[in-house]
Formats: structure tokens, sequence, C-alpha cells
């Protein structure tokens, strides 16, 4: 059959520069949406993580045979059980040490931590076995008994310190906290937190809006010493965000 001029026929350059040029269009306007709508989603999902922690806090505060309160997993006064790992330094218990951990091992919490904000990485480094609560002994247990080796310190997970009012919150790592957005926390409480590591800087920001009253809200791009969240200056777009959980 013989093809008629109109079956044959292409596109032209100035056709095809036209379908480009709308869909780059298009995708300028759709990709930020998407973007924002990928970092909201984030957002939400550490804000309900944060509701979460918050309430297997009260529970495990709450539980027959404990003390009423939940132990400190950094600085001084971690407790532990057995000569080696209480003979460690206050350094490598904390870096073995973690919050979640306890809540865990108390069945408060059903599954691990793990949040798509911030860094992806859920395994420590070193090598060796791991600290165990004890919820009998009220103490961290190692077996068999030794100093430890793991260190948490580059993962997303709750801890637990003494409070330090003579830091600000955005340099206190978890130890100071302005709920109100001018006082500090008491000397001497234990304060509970959330460590967010490498979180980028927007949804940082974002974070600490969605917790934080509207007059607390921290400017974007700066070190954030208001509310519920802390954080220091963004290095290279990236900042570990502290969310306060609790105290005793």
């Amino acid at each position: 059959m013989k093809r008629t001029r109109s079956q044959s026929k292409g596109f032209s350059l100035l056709e095809l520069m036209f379908v480009l040029a709308i869909l780059a269009i298009l995708a300028a306007i759709l990709l930020p949406k998407g973007l924002d709508a990928l970092r909201s989603s984030r957002v939400h999902q550490a804000v309900r993580t944060t509701d979460t922690l918050k309430t297997a806090l009260v529970d495990f505060i709450n539980l027959p045979g404990g003390n009423g309160s939940f132990p400190r997993t950094e600085g001084a006064g971690i407790p532990t059980s057995g000569a080696a790992l209480t003979g460690a330094t206050d350094a490598a218990k904390g870096n073995g040490a973690r919050l979640d951990a306890v809540l865990l091992a108390a069945g408060r919490l059903a599954h691990p931590l793990s949040l798509r904000m911030g860094s992806q990485t859920y395994v420590s480094t070193g090598t060796g076995n791991e600290m165990q609560w004890s919820q009998a002994l009220q103490a961290f247990t190692m077996t068999p008994d030794a100093a430890p080796l793991r260190n948490w310190n580059g993962v997303t997970r709750m801890e637990a310190r003494t409070s330090n009012p003579l830091l600000a919150p955005s340099m206190a790592q978890g130890a100071n906290f302005r709920l109100d957005g001018v006082t500090n926390r008491p000397a001497n409480a234990i304060i509970a937190y959330l460590v967010i590591v490498g979180v980028p800087a927007n949804e940082a920001h974002e974070f600490a809006l969605s917790l934080n009253a509207p007059q607390l809200a921290p400017v974007l791009g700066a070190p954030c010493d208001i509310g519920q969240v802390a954080y220091a200056l963004p290095v290279n777009g990236v900042t570990d965000v502290y969310v306060y959980l609790a105290e005793i």
C-alpha cells in the first residue's frame, strides 16, 4: 500500500522543543510539591513516634516492680550490674546504653525505633555483646560480664541524662530544654529525650514547628533553643535533633 504524506510525516524539531518545554515546566511545578509532601510525611511520622515514646515512658514508669523512674543512659549514674561493666568508664557505658532498648526489654515498645527522617543507620559501631536491661535488677547487665564495646552515638535513639541548665539547649545534647522559650530545666532532673541523627535543616525546622507552640517558632537555618525541640546550627545542611520526652 502506498503511504500518504500525512501518514509518514514525523515530529518537527520545533514540535519536539515545544513538548520538552511543557515537560520542563510541569517538572518545575510538580517536583517541589512532591518533595514537600515527602518531607511533611517524614515529619508527621516523627511527631507520631514522639507521642508513642511519651506514652511508652509513662507505662514504663508505672510498671509493677519498678521504682517509678527511668534509668540514666548517658553521663554519670548509669545503673549497671557486674564488676567489669560497672567498672567501665561513663563514656563507654553511655555509648552502649539506650533508653529505647530499656522500653523494648520491658515490653513497652512493640518494635525497635525507626524513623524515615534523618540518618537511616540503625546499626552500632564496635563489636561485642550488647548491654541488656534487667527489670528485676533495675540495672544494665552483660553476659558474660565485660566492658561495653558497642557505640550507638551515630544512631537515632532514646536517651536519658542528668539536666544541665548552664548549657543552651542547642548545645546541651538533651540535657536542657526551654519548654516555655525562657526557663531552663531544673538542676539534677533526669531528662528523657529522643535523638534524631543527621536531619536536613528544613526538616528540623518543620519538625520544631509541628511540636512547638506558634510563639516558639524557630528561625530557619539557625540553632533552636526554645520549645520541645533543640538542635545546633546546621552544618552542611544537616543537624542532630533532640526532642524532649519527659523528666523526673
